[in-house]
């Protein structure tokens, strides 16, 4: 199988989403939202790129990186959180709960999805219009949890 079929093959998922869409299916943009979909968690720029090397043998520039993915922002194929160490992160739209809070931990910086959490609907001034709500939880993780209890124990 030569790397063209492959990439077809892995991305039919992304392929069916970019075409519902009404849009063109370009490699780098199959490649990203692939990455998103097989990841499903919001993860960040470095993340996405180490996955299309692991997944495809083949590096992607941060540019073209950075223009898929506002694109598929721009689109509505992902969403952008940002958390409060500054650090965008991205997940393809979960098609059963488009829009969502999401848990950041302040130790380790994990990012995840809370789907079924309901965000608030707020009540706007005539004539406003909501274009994006983001909600971030912070909080600490069971890991990070489980890390300062034992570090706790060993120290008293």
């Amino acid at each position: 199988m030569d790397q063209q079929s492959a990439v077809a093959e892995r991305t039919s998922e992304a392929e069916r989403r970019i075409r519902a869409a009404g849009q063109r299916p370009t490699k780098a943009r199959l490649q990203i939202l692939q990455a998103l979909l097989d990841l499903a968690q919001p993860v960040s720029h470095g993340e996405i790129q180490e996955h299309i090397l692991e997944h495809w043998k083949e590096a992607m520039d941060r540019v073209t990186l950075y223009r898929g993915l506002d694109w598929l922002v721009q689109h509505q194929l992902t969403h952008r959180i940002t958390a409060d160490d500054r650090v965008w992160r991205f997940s393809a739209i979960n098609l059963e709960h488009p829009s969502h809070p999401h848990f950041h931990c302040l130790r380790c910086g994990q990012v995840l999805c809370l789907p079924e959490s309901q965000l608030p609907q707020p009540i706007l001034p005539e004539d406003y219009r909501v274009e994006e709500i983001e909600m971030v939880v912070n909080g600490i993780c069971p890991h990070c949890q489980k890390t300062v209890e034992s570090g706790d124990k060993k120290g008293g």
